[in-house]
């Protein structure tokens, strides 16, 4: 088996959970065989001195196909 990574950044309102079901979501739309995911760097964009919206960079590994030889 050959597994390859990409980086994806998620976003939420909400929480920093919520940014890395959004990162995995949006990567299981186009990319299949989706085994594992890793969090990275977290961001907060701030506005107005709160918090406005959480931004997670997630690494997620997927299972590469083989064609029929």
């Amino acid at each position: 088996m050959v597994y390859k990574y990409i980086h994806i950044v998620g976003t939420s309102p909400e929480s920093i959970a919520e940014a890395m079901k959004d990162a995995v979501d949006e990567a299981a739309k186009s990319v299949k065989n989706l085994r594992w995911a890793e969090l990275g760097r977290v961001t907060l964009r701030i506005e107005d001195q709160k918090i406005e919206e959480y931004q997670a960079e997630v690494k997620i590994g997927f299972e590469v196909e083989r064609g029929q030889r």
